[in-house]
């Protein structure tokens, strides 16, 4: 049994939750709040007689939260923004409020938003506020208020106020998000001058710091790896300061491995770079690709800590060659009683630091007590407090926890790689000779590298998925061109890569997005491990094809241009499939390298 105290864990929940630079909170990376963290971290390493306890620097664009409201002539109404989106200053912005809905380019037509403040309505989760900030940047908007109305994707518990990484473009103003309930007064001030401010300094090239410390093990070997982090949203004491106190805990419950085992603490998990497309889960990123880059090929297991402790499931996050193991260890802390609300496995997403590990090579888990339903309701919100945790429960989970690191070298040796081809197969690659008799860590690298993908929209997928489905439609595209059955052709090439945003950004705005997508893009980050394929550029073919305004006729142009866009991805896709080939038959990918122009400086 592993000793953890509940009184411990909700000591470090209340001390990390009470940094912040707002009454609500807030300790983004590379700011003060952030730092005093890391310090507090540092010390509890030191504390429970780590060695090689350090903050390690990380470059950051650090955003500062300090104040945030919308005034009207009667009222002022609190706001919080996005992480990295650009502050007015004190003085703010003024202009007229408009209502613009959803904000997609067909909404925004029959509107003039030049000088004035967008009231934008978030309704579905795909486009995102930094695609409407985008379109209405270059139409000349003064600010952007966000509000996520009943029925949205985020903030839908009552007064919610919600943030996020900003993802958000140089093009774009400043802006700000509303409580639904406030939105829905604002709104009827439409037409009338408002003043929208948003104090949030920006410092590019800020200091941040993952920290570590070694625990050292019965040999002198590769280590064991487990983290959570420790920036946040408001108090963000589920996410992500229970994941900071289970690591705490751990460090100090006197775990004897065989191999060391480095325990450490994220920074920018939630934001830390500008201007990216790709501007979450950056801190752990940076320590497999730059700090620790030697741990992507020797580390024997990363376990991943997300947010634990609300009274609901248990995941683990798993790849195939992980995912029996995890079964047994969470059927044994349900048969002690450590689960009480149940567990399940589920595939990594990007969404968690176990991602960036996973592509770099190395192999790990994520756990969590997300649930969709906190996703929508309270997930980002200032309902984020240490009063949402069961301290009981996190104390069970800490143990799981344990068990996990505990068994893990053996699990390193045992990789399950039969499930992994049975995996492929099930996705439409069938090149898995030899893949069920593979064996050992050295070919996890290569399967690391080599198979975790993204798609056009940053989920996690094989490298080969995207293009195979852009081939389809576009091959499905092409022949309803042939036929005359226009409707059902821009179906299929609206499916195609990113042009599911043809249909709401207009084509300079779909060029920007598009150009700062896939691995060779600014500030690519993350990204690059998992070379996206966003696919062609489809905007004047959709746009021909559904007779806006200025589009060019179709014709026998249309035709070529989609043969050409054909040819190239059913290219793109057998160099994809070769690679992969090439991974799975144990060949190890290089990792890429951070390039010093895509660094916060």
């Amino acid at each position: 049994m592993i000793e953890i105290s509940r009184d411990y864990l909700r000591y470090v929940v209340e001390r990390l939750a009470s940094f912040g630079s707002h009454p609500l909170g807030f300790r983004v990376a590379g700011t003060p709040e952030e730092r005093a963290a890391t310090a507090f971290i540092a010390g509890e390493l030191s504390d429970a007689g780590l060695v090689d306890v350090a903050e390690e620097p990380v470059p950051v664009d650090a955003w500062r939260f300090e104040d945030a409201y919308v005034q009207t002539e009667t009222r002022k109404f609190e706001c919080a923004s996005f992480g990295g989106v650009p502050e007015t200053g004190s003085a703010g912005v003024s202009g007229e409020l408009v209502l613009v809905g959803r904000g997609g380019r067909r909404e925004l037509d029959r509107l003039d938003v030049a000088g004035k403040i967008a009231l934008v309505e978030w309704q579905v989760q795909r486009l995102w506020p930094y695609h409407v900030g985008l379109e209405l940047g270059l139409r000349g908007a003064a600010a952007l208020v966000v509000t996520a109305p009943e029925g949205g994707p985020y903030y839908q518990a009552p007064q919610a106020l919600g943030t996020f990484d900003g993802i958000w473009h140089a093009e774009a103003p400043p802006c700000v998000t509303i409580r639904s309930e406030d939105a829905a007064v604002l709104a009827g001030h439409a037409g009338e001058a408002v003043r929208v401010v948003l104090q949030a300094p920006l410092t590019r090239g800020a200091e941040a710091a993952n920290v570590v410390g070694t625990l050292r093990g019965k040999r002198d070997d590769a280590p064991i790896v487990v983290a959570g982090h420790h920036d946040g949203w408001f108090r963000a004491a589920f996410d992500d300061a229970s994941a900071v106190a289970i690591t705490l805990a751990l460090a100090r419950a006197g775990l004897r491995c065989e191999s060391p085992i480095v325990f450490a603490s994220h920074t920018a998990e939630e934001y830390g770079i500008a201007n990216s497309s790709y501007d979450w889960c950056y801190g752990a990123w940076y320590q497999i690709v730059s700090a620790h880059r030697e741990w992507s090929e020797s580390a024997r297991f990363y376990l991943n800590i997300e947010g634990c402790g609300r009274p609901a499931r248990f995941t683990v996050d798993a790849p195939p060659e992980l995912a029996r193991w995890s079964r047994q260890i969470c059927r044994g802390g349900e048969r002690d009683g450590l689960l009480p609300h149940g567990w399940a496995t589920a595939e990594p997403t990007t969404w968690t630091e176990v991602w960036p590990f996973l592509a770099a090579g190395v192999p790990g888990v994520n756990v969590s007590t997300f649930t969709s339903e906190f996703d929508r309701t309270e997930y980002h919100t200032q309902y984020d407090t240490t009063d949402t945790i069961d301290f009981d429960y996190l104390a069970g989970i800490a143990e799981v926890c344990g068990r996990f690191l505990l068994e893990a070298d053996a699990a390193a040796d045992r990789l399950d790689f039969a499930a992994r081809a049975r995996h492929l197969r099930r996705a439409g690659f069938d090149r898995v000779d030899g893949l069920e008799a593979a064996h050992g860590r050295e070919r996890f690298t290569a399967i690391g590298r080599g198979l975790h993908g993204l798609d056009a929209r940053e989920a996690a997928r094989y490298p080969h998925e995207q293009t195979a489905a852009d081939v389809e439609h576009l091959q499905q595209g092409l022949a309803h061109v042939r036929a005359g059955a226009t409707r059902e052709a821009v179906r299929q090439l609206t499916a195609v890569g990113l042009n599911w945003l043809c249909t709401d950004l207009g084509a300079q705005a779909f060029r920007i997005e598009r150009a700062r997508r896939g691995k060779d893009a600014p500030r690519a980050c993350w990204g690059a491990l998992g070379d996206p394929d966003i696919g062609p550029d489809l905007w004047q073919e959709l746009a021909s094809l559904r007779g806006e305004p200025g589009a060019r006729a179709p014709g026998a142009w249309l035709e070529q241009s989609l043969e050409r866009h054909l040819a190239n991805s059913r290219l793109e896709l057998e160099g994809r499939l070769d690679r992969m080939e090439d991974a799975v038959r144990g060949r190890i990918p290089s990792l890429p390298t951070p390039r010093r122009e895509d660094l916060p400086r």
